[in-house]
């Protein structure tokens, strides 16, 4: 089925090319009117890049995309916004080149004269690849990390129900602050690998949605647009760089480890008071990386009745080498 054809809506003796938003549809020969005569350089023309069957049957025109340089200037409307003001941050035309501009003539670029630069774009596109790869790394090592740290936990819970059963009651309630102590770490695993997987993935969209970018305007020869975007990528790309690092080393897994001390058994079933303790111990290192351990306290040789029976026997040795 052939596409239906649009008809000039000005001479009414061509098919239509473009769009004008004043005058409607327009042929080759209006178009070119457009650009040249001056009633018509208020109008904005865009041109059509082919005509496409709807599925009811009708056609619906697909737009050329216009380079940057085809807008008009905000303060003259009759001109075109061909140049770019670095100084000031924004486009102008020839008019405000030599009036308010003069001072920036030095740092006014012509982006007429800016072509498509393959070096720029494959560094551009050579930097996005080196960010998603270390968005890949982190995520990867994050998953790691969780799983390791699950099964760590897991371990250690089992270990203090264990503990649990072999001191009943009394002991039990401790049993239960350690267990609540490594879900607590655990749930801050967790939270921390949300962390790190919801900027990796943010990330990852913005290495897709610029290199979307830079491949549209690479096949659509939008140079200007392409020179703009260079303009402030090595800052965002060192940005998302910045952030990537900064989420890794501030959030950090923590470790878990769960030690029985038979020691402490022995004392807690002398007497009941005396109960398994818990001890943080936190070791870094140079990356930034810090293990939270759940750790017995250190090795006892003595119960504390033992060490209760020795004291009182060094006093009364003490006492009978005084007398």
């Amino acid at each position: 089925m052939a596409s239906k054809q649009f008809q000039c809506e000005m001479c009414f003796n061509e098919n239509a090319v473009g769009h004008c938003k004043t005058c409607g549809d327009v042929g080759e020969i209006c178009v070119d009117i457009h650009k040249k005569g001056k009633l018509f350089q208020t109008h904005t023309v865009v041109l059509y890049e082919a005509v496409k069957m709807h599925e009811d049957g009708g056609d619906k025109p697909k737009f050329f995309m216009k380079d940057i340089t085809e807008d008009r200037c905000k303060q003259h409307p009759t001109e075109r916004a061909i140049f770019l003001c670095n100084i000031h941050e924004s486009m102008i035309c020839g008019r405000c080149l030599h009036s308010e501009h003069i001072p920036c003539v030095k740092e006014v670029v012509d982006l007429k004269e800016i072509t498509l630069d393959c070096e720029k774009v494959n560094t551009m596109k050579s930097v996005l690849m080196e960010v998603k790869h270390e968005i890949r790394l982190l995520k990867n090592e994050a998953e790691q990390s969780k799983d390791n740290y699950k099964k760590t936990a897991d371990t250690c819970v089992q270990e203090c129900m264990e503990l649990g059963n072999k001191i009943k009651r009394r002991v039990d309630e401790l049993t239960s602050g350690l267990r609540d102590g490594i879900t607590y770490k655990h749930n801050e695993n967790l939270t921390i690998h949300s962390h790190i997987t919801k900027l990796c993935d943010e990330k990852t969209k913005w290495c897709d949605d610029e290199e979307s970018k830079i491949d549209n305007f690479v096949n659509n020869n939008l140079a200007g647009h392409l020179y703009l975007m260079s303009r402030h990528f090595e800052k965002e790309a060192s940005d998302a760089r910045s952030h990537l690092k900064e989420i890794k080393h501030k959030h950090t897994f923590k470790g878990f480890d769960f030690k029985e001390n038979n020691v402490i058994l022995k004392c807690l079933f002398e007497d009941l008071e005396e109960v398994c303790e818990q001890q943080d111990e936190v070791t870094g290192s140079d990356d930034g990386n810090a293990n939270d351990v759940f750790a017995s306290l250190p090795k006892i040789n003595k119960t504390r009745r033992e060490l209760t029976v020795l004291l009182n026997q060094a006093k009364h040795e003490l006492d009978n080498s005084e007398k």
